[in-house]
């Protein structure tokens, strides 16, 4: 990350940016795995390989890859604009881990790390938006000191 990135909300700021580096390179390989291997993908998740099936994951992919790359692009913007991508994260990633649940067939190893890797998300982006927000971290007092 740049300097002058770092320096763009303090500490708060750059975790939310870490965390949506990562959740957009989950999101980055898994669109690669949709688009690539939709049929493999579908029976790692336990659904039935069918051409219906196949097309949207495909398409569920196709939106993977817009996410991924808004959230890569994202986190080089200033902080109200990093926070509100995280909150818009903790809605569409909370909804795509509760639909992970609802999954119309057999646990799957598969299943187990999407789970995993959404609640982890989620819990992360909560965490950092809103218990984060009655403690001041030390890199937040910096920079809204420097503000002033």
């Amino acid at each position: 990350m740049s300097a002058e990135v770092k320096g763009q909300g303090g500490a708060r700021a750059n975790m939310l940016r870490g965390v949506l580096l990562c959740g957009s390179l989950v999101f980055a390989a898994s669109s690669v795995f949709l688009l690539v291997a939709p049929g493999t993908f579908a029976l790692l998740l336990g659904i039935s390989d069918t051409r219906d099936v196949t097309w949207s994951l495909q398409m569920v992919g196709a939106c993977l890859v817009a996410l991924s790359g808004q959230m890569w692009l994202v986190r080089s913007a200033p902080e109200v604009s990093v926070r509100r991508a995280a909150m818009v994260m903790v809605v569409g990633g909370g909804v795509m881990t509760l639909l992970t649940l609802f999954v119309p067939a057999e646990w799957t190893p598969l299943r187990w790390g999407y789970l995993a890797f959404g609640t982890l998300f989620l819990a992360l982006y909560l965490a950092l938006l809103l218990i984060g927000r009655s403690k001041p971290v030390a890199g937040d007092v910096a920079a809204s000191e420097a503000e002033s």
